[in-house]
């Protein structure tokens, strides 16, 4: 019912903890396609040392980035529901179980998010990410009230019928690439969240990718964003709360760059965004957040917009 896809790149020394916690899943009927990267580790044979379950594929490829792992997973996958895992995270043992439920009770949604624990693999300290808005419960959300609370790849599946219906992962993006597909896919149709903590990123992981600094990831975030309002542009069905929502993203984003005294990059945030998307704020706006003279009345003229976003009562994690 359920494929698993997980793509390795050098993780032979978590792939196994992540991989026992998808054979321990009390909900059994699934495949794992694992998509090998071209590793240089030992990763590979990690696994086939570790189990010969039948429904465990591997696939390998010259390296090409995650993003064409995961497409290629997803591509080799025989269910149609797809369920993302990287290989140092994990589940708890109901995630399959709790997620197959929601499938069954909404079969028509493109997507499903699940809450999930946040573990830093130095001091093993543990924070949950949960919408308490939704804690406890599965239901449908409107996506755009705040996607970075419901999202994170190794906590969703999509239906691979509506993965189809985009370009899948973006190939070439370095960072956003999760958020220019999933954003994407809350067009297709609805988006299901299970307010229950089952899914665990694990963070501080020796050969993890690092955090990027924010003004060095810009031509992905812009990217990431052209992609996602495209595909909104598109849409049968115009969320509104998608524009309201990255109004306040991109603002989040500009505040950050004033604090830094970016003024180019918030030039250059400007300037390569879609036009439709930038008209979006005012024309005053945009003038104040280009001058260095104005920083101070741009940043306290967004913190009053964000202020005014959060009384909509949009979930944040850790608040009700």
């Amino acid at each position: 019912m359920i494929s698993v896809v997980i793509p390795l790149f050098n993780k032979a020394h978590t792939i196994k903890n992540t991989l026992r916690s998808v054979l321990d899943q009390t909900f059994q009927d699934f495949e794992v396609v694992i998509v090998d990267d071209g590793s240089t580790d030992d990763g590979v044979n990690v696994i086939r040392n570790f189990t010969n379950d039948e429904r465990v594929r591997i696939i390998q490829q010259l390296n090409q980035g995650v993003s064409v792992a995961r497409n290629k997973g997803v591509e080799q996958a025989i269910y149609n529901y797809i369920a993302f895992l990287d290989g140092d995270d994990k589940w708890l043992p109901t995630y399959l179980e709790t997620l197959a439920k929601a499938i069954n009770d909404y079969p028509d949604a493109a997507m499903y998010c699940c809450a999930g624990i946040v573990e830093n693999s130095r001091d093993n300290s543990h924070v949950l990410r949960v919408a308490k808005k939704y804690q406890g419960v599965t239901r449908e959300i409107d996506f755009f009230e705040n996607p970075h609370v419901f999202l994170h790849t190794s906590a969703t599946i999509v239906s691979k019928e509506k993965f189809n219906q985009t370009v899948g992962f973006p190939v070439g993006m370095k960072r956003n690439q999760d958020y220019a597909l999933f954003f994407s896919l809350a067009f297709t149709g609805p988006v299901i969240y299970c307010g229950f903590p089952l899914s665990v990123y694990v963070g501080e992981v020796e050969g993890q990718a690092t955090s990027t600094p924010l003004e060095n990831m810009l031509k992905h975030v812009v990217n990431r964003h052209n992609i996602v309002y495209g595909n909104w542009k598109n849409s049968l069905l115009k969320n509104k709360t998608y524009i309201v929502f990255t109004k306040y993203e991109l603002r989040h984003l500009i505040m950050f760059l004033l604090e830094k005294n970016k003024i180019d990059s918030v030039k250059y945030l400007i300037d390569k965004l879609d036009k439709g998307l930038i008209n979006n704020f005012y024309g005053l706006e945009k003038y104040f957040y280009t001058h260095k003279n104005f920083k101070l009345f741009s940043i306290f003229l967004i913190k009053i917009s964000k202020a005014k976003w959060r009384l909509n009562g949009y979930p944040f994690i850790g608040q009700n």
